[in-house]
């Protein structure tokens, strides 16, 4: 039996969960990688290896497989020149296949004129036996890289020696120019054991459903408070001054995580018992959905439904009164402080909750939960993002008419990093009666992030077309190359742009 209030609306995640414990998904995420997240990542799915019950010698070589399947997407992600392989969403699927080993499968996207010099690589790869593998890792090491993609051909090599097994690989066409390249390598229990499984058939078709419902981020496996903390780091990270962070709803996020992490059941799954859990946010033209889903028990389910339902009936002062009621009731055995966190992600939306339960067995369910924001249409929340010893302070006010640069600009990935701008000029309107005033200090910026200044002054450029505007752009006095930038942007666009020399100890604000 099915209790639902949506059930169209909310099957998706039930339909992906499903079809992540058939393949065995342990782990997935499809984001954006660097090397911050990478780490995090590595992190999170070493929790889930350290909870099963495997070798320390096999948890080392799955250990030691993700690591450079990981390296392998963040390098080709963050040394592309390519803007679009650089900011589209990579995956990463951790697999166990029960008594065989585990599977890594890696995907990212690659330029068409790459397939064959991959295919190469890999078939040679694929043709050597162990003692050869080998032989032909020290010759590369002798006399350099295998490819002009930094380690990438090496790291492929050391994959295929520590798996034992062959690699299995597809492309995907994007579109005339791009394919998404998947990889898999399987790690058998055994070290002599070798297998010919390739679950690719199966990611693919997944990864296919996570393009078209455009998830952001999805993350599959079993939910702890640690696995909490790592995802919420990785959350926040990608979704750094995007929608998410501007309608300040992280919060939501971690009461929906710590929902699973609460009130989840543990459930014995392919011989491994914990909160198996699903977690996933979306983003459509009007809205961001959160979705969640977990194991519950059978009895638990009138409860659960009952208070839900309540909640979406109430209005907001009701929520209100009815969230201080619970918050100032101390009585331990009252079991309604759960709703607590409810009532709370309630408050905030103020759209309704879309859930379901369907039954697994005489004891189980699977209780999905689903809620929405809308987006904002007018004015633009404030972002704000602080300096760091690789990136600039940057403050954008749409009510203040403020758009400043200041700082030393080396991030990792330029394109990812400043992508949370150029949507936020994408949506900017000057506030009638306030001036815009543009002000750029650097103190110095590489040549991946020369490229992204340049779509921001195409973007001023074009809102200088509609909204009176100033744009200043300081150099220190003796920084002939920072002058010579400036220098060149007033001359290629219609943008009037005062160069400013400064001295060290000046304030830019006095000028």
């Amino acid at each position: 039996m099915k209790h639902t209030s949506d059930s169209n609306a909310n099957s998706l995640a039930y339909t992906l969960f499903k079809g992540m414990n058939q393949d065995n998904l342990e782990y997935t995420y499809r984001g954006v990688f660097t090397t911050s997240i990478t780490d995090t990542i590595l992190s999170l799915a070493e929790t889930n290896l350290e909870n099963a019950e495997e070798t320390r010698k096999m948890k080392k070589r799955v250990y030691f497989i993700m690591v450079e399947g990981l390296q392998n997407i963040t390098r080709h992600q963050t040394e592309n020149t390519d803007d679009n392989v650089s900011a589209y969403p990579g995956l990463f699927v951790l697999q166990r296949n029960g008594s065989y080993g585990y599977s890594v499968t890696t995907g990212n996207l690659i330029v068409k004129t790459d397939k064959a010099l991959l295919t190469e690589m890999i078939e040679k790869i694929n043709a050597l036996a162990p003692d050869e593998l080998k032989q032909y890792s020290l010759e590369i090491l002798d006399r350099g890289h295998l490819s002009g993609k930094g380690g990438a051909g090496l790291g492929l090599i050391e994959i295929a020696r520590k798996s034992g097994n062959k690699l299995h690989y597809d492309f995907k066409d994007v579109n005339k120019e791009y394919a998404f390249f998947y990889m898999n390598t399987h790690i058998s229990a055994q070290e002599d054991q070798t297998t010919d499984i390739n679950p690719l058939p199966g990611i693919i078709d997944l990864h296919q459903v996570l393009e078209d419902q455009n998830i952001l981020l999805n993350f599959s496996g079993i939910f702890n408070q640690e696995t909490l903390i790592n995802l919420l780091s990785i959350i926040e990270k990608q979704l750094q001054a995007t929608y998410i962070l501007k309608m300040k709803v992280f919060n939501l996020m971690v009461e929906m995580l710590q929902n699973i992490v609460k009130h989840a059941d543990n459930y014995n799954y392919n011989g491994e018992k914990g909160k198996h859990a699903i977690f996933y946010i979306s983003e459509h033209d009007d809205k961001i959905l959160f979705t969640s889903g977990n194991y519950i028990k059978n009895e638990k389910i009138p409860m659960f439904h009952e208070r839900l339902e309540k909640i979406n009936t109430l209005d907001s002062k009701s929520l209100n009164q009815f969230y201080n009621q619970m918050l100032f009731n101390f009585d331990k055995n009252n079991d309604l402080h759960s709703e607590l966190g409810l009532i709370d992600i309630k408050m905030k939306c103020k759209t309704p909750y879309i859930f379901d339960f369907y039954k697994i067995n005489d004891e189980f369910s699977f209780y999905s939960l689903q809620i929405y924001v809308k987006k904002m249409k007018t004015d633009i929340a404030p972002l704000e993002l602080k300096s760091s010893e690789e990136t600039p302070n940057i403050v954008l006010d749409q009510a203040k008419g403020t758009i400043s640069f200041s700082g030393r600009s080396i991030p990792e990935n330029a394109v990812s990093f400043y992508k949370p701008v150029l949507d936020w000029l994408n949506e900017y309107e000057a506030t009638v009666g306030i001036i815009t005033q543009v002000s750029f200090k650097w103190d110095y910026y590489n040549t991946a992030t020369d490229k992204q200044i340049a779509k921001i002054m195409l973007q001023l450029e074009e809102l200088a077309k509609h909204n009176k505007m100033t744009v200043k752009w300081y150099y220190f006095k003796g920084d002939h190359s920072m002058m010579s930038h400036g220098q060149r942007f007033k001359e290629l666009l219609d943008l009037d742009i005062e160069l400013i020399q400064i001295d060290f100890n000046d304030d830019m604000d006095d000028e």
